[in-house]
């Protein structure tokens, strides 16, 4: 997978984008606030149609605009897409080789960006919400038609909250109990399944490139069948009847789960130290990069945001052996290139970002 080009218009501090990228590592640097982040968004936005600042709309487009558009050229499988991305205040609106899509998971498979930022190493120690979010980024990244799965769970969810705050009959529930078992089971097995193909990979990776730490993710359901997921919701959906009709809202479900990250067999929420969550996260995203790698039949998309000052040397070093070996595209933000050191810098591309300007550089 090869992101040959990205454009952008109006979109946050960038002035106006036109950039070809090259096929490993590109480094995109300059002081902070010039706008790197912003260029990494920008390309995350094609894979994910979602900031993963948590901007909303209105926020991505320059002051005075009505609007701001992203655009991407992409080779996946030997064939080339090109991507276009409207954001207005109202909402996003995605074109797919010059055509509208019907569904948001038509569009999400074509680029599919794994994200390294620091600020995702609030998410092992913060609240389960945090936790969930990063699997299922995850999940739906392997899996583009996930997307409308969670969309149907949610939309029972909402009915089914709404119902228990009026206090509706039985009944009336009955039908909603139902989906939420059928809906909520089926995240639970997706979930599952990913993890079933995912924690051998976190295994071997955590001992490649994260000083041999051993590096797990536990979830309920790994390993189950489907069957036996809905089994167990429907028994949880029992059990917790009455209470959520005390509370009015409902507490059986997948959007109540707890993924759980290990680090030498510990959980990394309660005894994990800075260092620990670091190494499991990079091990996380690099277990990711092999699953797709696996599925895709190509390396997909890194995305690095200044991971050289979150990275000491040696896990740095060791990180980038790892990328230069799968031979995959690389997009990296810094302040100081020359930190990155001798795994990239000699067949690296330079973008230097200043004030929302970026030129290519030769050197750096």
């Amino acid at each position: 997978m090869f992101l040959e080009q990205i454009t952008a218009r109006r979109f946050r501090n960038l002035a106006d984008v036109s950039l070809c990228w090259g096929e490993g590592f590109n480094v995109v640097w300059g002081r902070n606030a010039q706008g790197k982040t912003n260029l990494l968004e920008a390309v995350y936005l094609l894979g994910h149609l979602k900031s993963f600042r948590g901007a909303r709309a209105a926020e991505l487009m320059q002051e005075g605009a009505e609007a701001c558009r992203i655009g991407g050229r992409v080779i996946s499988g030997g064939v080339q897409h090109q991507l276009e991305l409207t954001i207005e205040e109202r909402g996003l609106t995605p074109r797919l080789d010059g055509k509208g899509v019907n569904r948001l998971s038509q569009f999400l498979g074509t680029v599919r960006p794994v994200l390294f930022t620091a600020d995702e190493l609030g998410l092992l120690k913060g609240s389960p919400a945090g936790r969930r979010a990063l699997l299922d980024r995850a999940v739906l990244q392997a899996d583009p038609t996930y997307l409308d799965r969670v969309q149907a769970f949610q939309k029972v969810l909402r009915q089914r909250n709404q119902l228990l705050k009026e206090r509706a009959p039985a009944a009336q529930l009955a039908p909603w109990d139902e989906a939420l078992i059928e809906h909520g089971a089926r995240l639970r097995f997706d979930r599952g399944q990913y993890l079933t193909r995912l924690r051998p990979l976190l295994r071997q990776v955590g001992a490649e490139i994260a000083d041999g730490e051993e590096i797990d993710l536990l979830y309920r359901q790994v390993g189950e069948e489907l069957a036996n997921c809905r089994a167990q919701l429907g028994h949880d959906v029992e059990r917790l009847h009455g209470r959520e009709r005390l509370l009015g809202q409902t507490l059986a479900g997948p959007h109540r789960d707890d993924p759980e990250p290990l680090v030498g067999g510990k959980p990394l929420k309660l005894f994990g130290s800075q260092g620990q969550m670091r190494s499991f996260l990079l091990a996380f995203k690099a277990a990711q990069l092999l699953d797709l790698e696996r599925l895709l039949g190509e390396p997909p998309l890194l995305l690095l945001d200044d991971l050289a000052s979150e990275l000491d040397a040696d896990r740095q070093a060791s990180f980038f052996a790892f990328l230069r070996r799968r031979r995959g595209q690389v997009l990296i933000t810094t302040t100081h290139p020359a930190t990155l050191g001798p795994a990239v810098c000699p067949q690296a591309r330079y973008f230097r970002v200043e004030r929302g300007n970026i030129e290519e550089k030769q050197d750096i």
